[in-house]
């Protein structure tokens, strides 16, 4: 340090130019070393600017500085002077603690992170390290105290316990390992969870339940298929014509399908469907062999059953939402349209709520 006093001193003096056979390169960084001065906490631009300028010389550049040590001894300075504010920065927010509570907990974990992102110089240096320590272990008994009073109070487990649970859950799932091993009581929050899980697996099954409790169910027993249509889907063919989707279920399969049906005294040979939702239309077209068709009596009928795509389950929500909704059957011998019936609409809606149920169960 006395060194460098000095050369503060005369530093004025020093020929700022290259000495003979001295270059110009090695000459600056000299300078820059010089212009260090005294060490001080705001040094730090300076040193590291002049150690940058000294790994860019070359070899020969290198060998002809005249005031390396200087600035050695002006980076260890400032090391030095670095670590002692480290030192007493952490050392002060430790003495700052007080007392602990929850609340504490972020500031104590800024401490430790200070604490542990320090050096072995540093870290020797803290006094009142066992502080934090302390404050560390009160916080955790606190958190565990918290988790097993929360998990104490689920009780008789039912649906409506689904937020305490959830709650010890979360705080459970916080702590550290070992604190974890800590709590007395976690067979209980298991006991719970599973319980839950349980009983929402019941409450999904009787939504299910109900919503196919709507439909009527045929069983094939030879194809091991059961079919849940609307209620308002008519038994015979000849009754009259309609739009209406249904479900089929098989094992753990389940899918939608949609039928497009007329019946009349007169063929339409239709070609092409239009669904008029609310003035909002859909089309639908299809070959002359993709129509199945049939008649008795004085009665005809022609349908198309299909699986409906992403848009066709759009447009039948928003069927059973309409005002009005026309489906106008167009082929060679004309058009024929139908009026869906408020009934039909709300059958709409019990196949589509059914078919998400058990598609979401």
């Amino acid at each position: 340090m006395k060194r460098l006093k000095l050369l503060l001193l005369f530093g004025l003096m020093l020929p700022l130019l290259a000495s003979c056979g001295k270059s110009e390169e090695a000459t600056l960084v000299d300078n820059l070393i010089l212009n260090i001065g005294q060490v001080t906490l705001d040094s730090g631009a300076k040193i590291r600017e002049a150690e940058k300028a000294t790994k860019e010389l070359d070899e020969k550049q290198y060998k002809q500085l005249e005031y390396l040590s200087v600035l050695q001894e002006a980076r260890n300075t400032y090391d030095n002077l670095r670590d002692e504010k480290r030192i007493n920065d952490i050392e002060e927010a430790i003495g700052s603690i007080g007392e602990v509570t929850l609340e504490s907990e972020q500031n104590i974990k800024k401490i430790r992170n200070q604490y542990d992102t320090s050096n072995d110089k540093v870290k020797q240096g803290i006094k009142n390290y066992a502080i934090l320590e302390e404050a560390e272990q009160v916080i955790s008994s606190i958190k565990i105290q918290n988790v097993t009073s929360l998990i104490e109070q689920i009780g008789n487990v039912t649906l409506d316990s689904k937020e305490i649970i959830d709650t010890a859950k979360s705080a459970y799932s916080k702590l550290s390992f070992e604190e974890q091993e800590l709590v007395s009581n976690y067979n209980l929050l298991e006991e719970a969870l599973d319980k839950m899980e349980a009983l929402k697996e019941q409450a999904e099954q009787q939504e299910v339940e109900n919503a196919l409790s709507k439909l009527k169910k045929e069983v094939d027993k030879v194809e091991n298929i059961t079919w849940y249509h609307p209620e308002t889907y008519p038994e015979y063919a000849n009754t009259r014509s309609y739009m209406l989707p249904y479900i089929g279920v098989r094992d753990r399969s389940e899918w939608i399908r949609l039928v497009f049906h007329y019946t009349g005294s007169d063929w339409v040979f239709f070609e092409k469907i239009t669904i008029s939702v609310d003035g909002e239309n859909y089309y639908k077209t299809y070959d002359y062999y993709d129509v199945s068709r049939d008649n008795k009596s004085r009665y005809v009928w022609e349908w198309v059953d299909i699986v409906p795509d992403a848009t066709d389950l759009v447009m039948l929500r928003d069927i059973a939402n309409s005002q009005e909704t026309i489906v106008r059957f167009e082929g060679d011998n004309g058009y024929k349209d139908i009026v869906i019936s408020k009934a039909d609409k709300a059958a709409i809606e019990d196949v589509l709520d059914a078919y998400s149920k058990i598609k979401s169960h």
